[in-house]
């Protein structure tokens, strides 16, 4: 085979596998982007929860400070 032969071979196998690895890419930023709004509403449910749960631990702690004050 010629040098220039195997060049073009070269070039032409490096130009397919681009071709399917930004098709691969693409298909994976669009499931990206579907499942991005399910990102945010899972985002934002954690902080929601976290809230909760710092807000119940602060009234649980008031709570059982005036339990002991009133204990005595």
């Amino acid at each position: 085979m010629n040098r220039w032969v195997r060049i073009g071979l070269a070039i032409l196998v490096l130009a397919i596998l681009a071709r399917v690895g930004l098709a691969i890419f693409t298909i994976g930023l669009r499931v990206v982007l579907m499942l991005f709004p399910l990102v945010i509403l899972v985002g934002a449910g954690f902080v929601v929860y976290g809230l909760y749960r710092h807000w119940r631990r602060r009234a649980a702690l008031r709570e059982r400070e005036y339990y002991d004050m009133l204990d005595d």
